[in-house]
């Protein structure tokens, strides 16, 4: 009677020890999905900041040629001169 409590205790055991354990394979695989998910966000995120880069990139050589252009700087410099500066 008493080897057969015991052979039972060690049944509840281990039969905790594997539930435990699909548990947190369950938990795991669940945090992996979502990690994954997170992930594409973040790669879609990231394409849209470098999007908005390479446009601001563009729009900055744009002005810089503007700045830099003569015709520009003699346009500057005549409406300076008009305005008694």
């Amino acid at each position: 009677m008493a080897s057969s409590m015991w052979i039972a205790i060690g049944a509840i055991a281990v039969c905790a020890i594997i539930g435990d354990t699909i548990v947190k394979i369950l938990k795991q695989s669940r945090g992996n999905h979502r990690l994954d998910t997170r992930l594409a966000e973040l790669e879609l995120v990231v394409e849209h900041l470098d999007a908005d880069l390479n446009g601001a990139r563009k729009r900055i050589e744009v002005l810089e040629k503007i700045v830099t252009d003569q015709k520009y700087d003699l346009s500057r410099r005549i409406e300076d001169l008009a305005a008694g500066e």
